[in-house]
């Protein structure tokens, strides 16, 4: 199956990337939600940011509830991930690239971000929305996967 990006013939700069992405700092957090200014949450800021580079969606997502991948164990984060984006790996992140993180040893990835710089990322959180953080140690341990946008100039 050919994957959506497959058929880009554009190239994108990374600080392109970061742009839009700092560009939805602001947005309040609404589960499930994906719209500058209004409302998203980690996965809507990352499909923004798609759309808005792209100007299509990379895939239809299910509902998914607070705690999804918890019951079931599976990495829906990560293969999510791997079928729309650019896999990378651990150690060779850049601004521009998308971080998936578990928020717990032996967990399932269940967070993602947009780095912004070498110590920084936007990123959605509960009570807090969109917002541009730095990426501390507690992030870092936390690390389980690392994606580039389809089409990233290097």
């Amino acid at each position: 199956m050919m994957k959506p990006y497959m058929a880009l013939r554009s190239s994108i700069a990374r600080q392109q990337v970061v742009a839009v992405a700092r560009m939805w700092c602001g947005t309040p957090y609404h589960h499930q939600s994906s719209r500058q200014g209004v409302g998203a949450d980690c996965l809507g800021l990352v499909r923004g940011v798609y759309r808005t580079l792209y100007g299509f969606e990379a895939e239809q997502f299910p509902p998914y509830s607070p705690d999804w991948g918890d019951a079931s164990g599976e990495e829906t984060l990560l293969r999510a991930a791997a079928r729309n984006l650019i896999p990378k790996g651990l150690g060779d992140e850049k601004p521009g690239d998308v971080l998936v993180f578990r928020m717990r040893r032996g967990a399932v990835a269940k967070h993602v971000g947009i780095m912004t710089s070498e110590a920084a990322m936007v990123h959605a959180i509960e009570r807090i929305g969109v917002a541009e953080v730095p990426i501390s140690k507690w992030w870092r341990r936390r690390l389980a996967g690392v994606f580039s946008f389809p089409g990233i100039k290097n």
